[in-house]
This record gives structure tokens, sequence and C-alpha cells, in this order.
């Protein structure tokens, strides 16, 4: 389905007034801020370990599984495999960080990320994202806006509304105004279904 540009703009405009007021704004500054040459070791496991929490788990309950890690340093998780891998990257996160900045030199950053313990096809956007690369992660909500708008991927839709925005947010940073648009709002599908398109 082919909607207009108008649309995608109005619906952006929309998504970032809303979540920029919710509790929700300081992940747009945080990915809007992050640099991948200003982050560290513990930058890099930090964000392995909330990735792996998160894959594949409604956002709001892996908050808390998060949260109790970072607070208390427990793995306070019972999926086997994401509990094996975060024992595993506590263990090898300085080797792997060493390795992801040689790959990003050849541009295969994500191809590494992806190697890793339970980081996925999807996810490895994330964490690239999460680290100060700029991408956008193509996750079921992102997928579903691109097909929606006519993209044929979330990359390629956060790309124009960069342009049309003149940059005023990066590529990733669009992606999790957008991303965190829809998870505020299950029912966005049927409401950009019903908007009126003119051919």
């Amino acid at each position: 389905m082919y909607l207009q540009l108008d649309y995608l703009k109005q619906l952006y405009e929309t998504a970032k007034k809303e979540v920029l007021k919710s509790k929700y704004a300081w992940e747009v500054n945080l990915v809007e801020k992050r640099v991948f040459e200003e982050q560290t070791p513990k930058d890099f496991l930090i964000e392995y370990v909330f990735v792996v929490c998160y894959s594949g788990m409604k956002n709001q309950v892996a908050e808390k599984i998060f949260e109790r890690y970072m607070e208390q340093g427990i793995v306070a998780i019972k999926h086997p495999l994401k509990k094996k891998a975060i024992l595993e990257a506590e263990q090898n996160y300085k080797k792997w960080f060493e390795i992801l900045k040689i790959r990003k030199q050849s541009n295969t950053e994500l191809d590494f990320l992806e190697s890793l313990p339970h980081i996925g096809k999807i996810t490895k956007y994330q964490l690239a994202r999460n680290l100060g690369l700029d991408v956008a992660k193509p996750d079921r909500h992102m997928q579903k806006l691109a097909e929606l708008f006519g993209y044929a991927d979330p990359t390629h839709m956060c790309i124009d509304i960069y342009s049309f925005t003149g940059g005023e947010y990066r590529v990733g940073t669009i992606d999790v105004i957008l991303w965190r648009y829809c998870n505020l709002n299950p029912d966005y599908v049927e409401m950009i279904k019903n908007y009126k398109i003119t051919p």
C-alpha cells in the first residue's frame, strides 16, 4: 500500500512530539548523541546485555530485567540461551569490542555483531545503533511501517525522513522515534490504514 509522502511527514511529526513528551524521551537523546568512537568496552557490554534482554520480549518486561542487571549485576533471566550469552559476554566483551572496532574499518561490523551469541539478523542493527552506528533496526513495527508507506525496508524510509527534515535527527534516531511511537500506540496499523489516501 502506497501512502502520500505528506502523511509520512505528518505521522513522523506526530510521533516525534508524542515520544519527546513521554517518559521515553531519553531514548531519543541517547541515540542521537551517541558516537561509536566514544564508546568503551564497558559500554559495549551494557548495550549487548540490553539487546539480549530485550530480544523477543515485551519491552516493559525486559525493562525490569535489564534494570536489575544494571543495579545489582544479577542476570535474572529465565531464558537459558540468553543467560548463557550474557555470561559469555561478561568474559569476552573486551575482546569482542576490539574486534568490532577493527571490523568497522572494513564496513563489516554488522556481520561481526550477528556472529555474537544471541544476536541475530535484526538485533544486530539494534546493537549497532545503540553503540552509535547510524542504522535503522528492521524489526516488526518498522517493517510494517515501511510496508504501509511503500518502502522496501525501514532504512530507506528513515533516510527519506532524514532528508525532508533537513537532517534534524540521525537515521537511527528517527528509527527510535517511530518504533517507540508504534510501541506506545498498538493500533498504529489501523490508524494508518484508515487514513484517507489520494491515489
